[in-house]
């Protein structure tokens, strides 16, 4: 390479296509195959008022899915702090390609929408933005990294740029009203001051940390520390390894999940007491929100799954890997604060939807409408889904490669796929057995998979026989379960009922898959 700007756009493009086109790919099935069933059911109608929220959720999922994967193969401008280039280089060519990436994939994105089904999308305004607004959040990330500070500066800053870019689709706290599908002179020198000042405070973070100048502490993670800390200082000596390293496991990671359903909680009710006032609203809001703690379990499960030495490298570092504790203890020990963790989240979410249910009454209950739709297994599944996806993040993230997680966001979009084309493509009856052969191979998979799970991690004595047990168990629980499912609801296909087994049987799995994947990344 002639010149280190250059070669940090080749990283970019070249280390990272495999992330930019699975993100690329999965910023668009959604769209695409939620606009093709509307298409199929002729209920498309772009110009509608009711289908500009439609437009708008489609952006920021857009954004969102592919803003995470340009992230992800960025790299830290802290690799470049001993060339001989100055920080503003540096922001710079961090900074400019990611941006370009990124406009360039709302375009192509919305351009490509647009032909498909005559939506008549803005182009220009949403993808400037898109730009701008990666910019802003790399400059706060650089500037408040590994520190309190982070949620601080993050939030308020989101905000500003959300409620900026709502209000070019309508008023800023109702339904959108219509479509930015003008870029005014005005709007565009506000998103180069957004691009500028980006600019510039990620210029004085990046130089700050090449300095290694630290920000001011308010003392906040101290005074937690403090309260929930079990160290033998203030205690007992740990009595095992494993303890000791549950302690730091907790410490570290514990909270993320109780903490993010905490905040966003507490963040949605300052927002119905400003705009809304009405209980019903907030009694409905908390009960769709039971159905989120998924969100949450994603991001307790990349972070608990995270044994690496920095929040971007997940191979496990020497320091933990020559520890004197086992795959075996440690295993357990991560699982042990990944379930903690759930539980306590799952406990927050219960005891604010009891504590506004009795403020509500019976009476604001019997209205809420959501409630109403609601089937008896929705309750059971705001804790087993939660779980789940956490156990299978934390699966993924041990291993230490890049690999596993592209083969998992493959099948996840190959299978939305091959679930969803057919409807458009097979007459109705060849589609009903279509879709039974694919439900009924799917639960065999994962069943069989789980199975073939725990059998190898027996066999290379990861696991002893009381875990087998509770895997065996466990699995029984989840026969029993679907039993009854089928006795209650007669009707319910058996196929079908298959397939929840062994989508439930991910629940056990994480009992063998985690020391797997804790040893492979452990000996490397």
């Amino acid at each position: 390479m002639r010149s280190i700007p250059l070669a940090m756009t080749w990283e970019l493009l070249r280390r990272g296509r495999s992330w930019l086109i699975v993100g690329f790919v999965v910023a668009n099935a959604l769209p695409m195959i939620m606009f093709g069933e509307l298409r199929h059911q002729r209920a498309l109608l772009p110009h509608d008022k009711s289908f500009f929220l439609i437009s708008f959720m489609m952006m920021e999922i857009n954004m969102f899915a592919f803003g995470v994967a340009i992230f992800a193969v960025q790299g830290h401008p802290s690799r470049l702090f001993v060339m001989p280039v100055p920080t503003s280089t540096i922001v710079a060519w961090h900074l400019f390609p990611a941006m370009a990436l990124m406009a360039l994939e709302s375009i192509v994105s919305t351009a490509a929408a647009n032909a498909t089904f005559g939506l008549g999308w803005p182009i220009w305004g949403p993808a400037i933005f898109l730009a701008v607004m990666l910019a802003a959040v790399n400059a706060l990330l650089w500037l408040t990294e590994k520190t309190v500070w982070m949620v601080i500066g993050l939030a308020p800053v989101a905000a500003l740029l959300g409620l900026w870019f709502k209000s070019r689709f309508g008023p800023v706290f109702s339904q959108p009203t219509r479509l930015w599908t003008e870029v005014t002179l005005g709007e565009a020198a506000m998103m180069l001051g957004f691009a500028v000042a980006a600019y510039a405070v990620a210029v004085i973070a990046v130089a700050r940390n090449r300095r290694g100048d630290p920000l001011p502490v308010l003392g906040i993670v101290a005074w937690i520390d403090r309260l929930f800390d079990s160290s033998p200082e203030t205690r007992r000596p740990f009595r095992s390894p494993a303890e000791a390293q549950h302690w730091c496991e907790w410490r570290r990671k514990g909270w993320v999940m109780p903490g993010t359903v905490g905040l966003v909680i507490v963040g949605g009710f300052i927002l119905w007491l400003i705009f809304n006032r009405d209980l019903r609203d907030l009694f409905g809001g908390l009960i769709a929100g039971g159905g989120m703690l998924s969100m949450a379990g994603f991001i307790g499960g990349v972070v608990i799954g995270n044994v690496g030495p920095s929040d971007k490298d997940y191979k496990m570092g020497q320091f933990l890997a020559t520890r004197p504790i086992t795959n075996r203890d440690l295993s357990k020990t991560i699982l042990k604060t990944a379930a903690k963790s759930t539980l306590i989240a799952w406990g927050i979410w219960v005891l604010a939807f009891l504590l506004v249910g009795a403020i509500a009454g019976m009476r604001i209950i019997r209205q809420t409408e959501i409630l109403h739709h609601l089937e008896a297994w929705y309750f059971p599944a705001t804790l087993l889904g939660p779980w789940i996806v956490m156990a299978v993040m934390i699966s993924v993230g041990l291993t230490g490669r890049t690999r596993p997680v592209l083969l998992l966001g493959g099948i996840v979009v190959a299978w939305v796929a091959t679930m969803t084309l057919p409807h458009f493509v097979l007459p109705r009856p060849v589609e009903q057995v279509f879709y039974t052969g694919i439900g009924a191979a799917s639960g065999i998979i994962l069943i069989w998979g789980n199975a073939r799970t725990f059998i190898v991690a027996w066999r290379r004595s990861l696991i002893g026989l009381p875990t087998m047990l509770v895997g065996l168990f466990g699995l029984l629980a989840i026969l029993a379960l679907a039993a009854l499912t089928g006795v209650l609801n007669p009707r319910l296909p058996l196929i079908l009922n298959l397939f929840f087994i062994g989508l439930l049987s991910l629940a056990v799995a994480p009992l063998a898959a985690v020391p797997l994947a804790l040893s492979w990344n452990r000996t490397r």
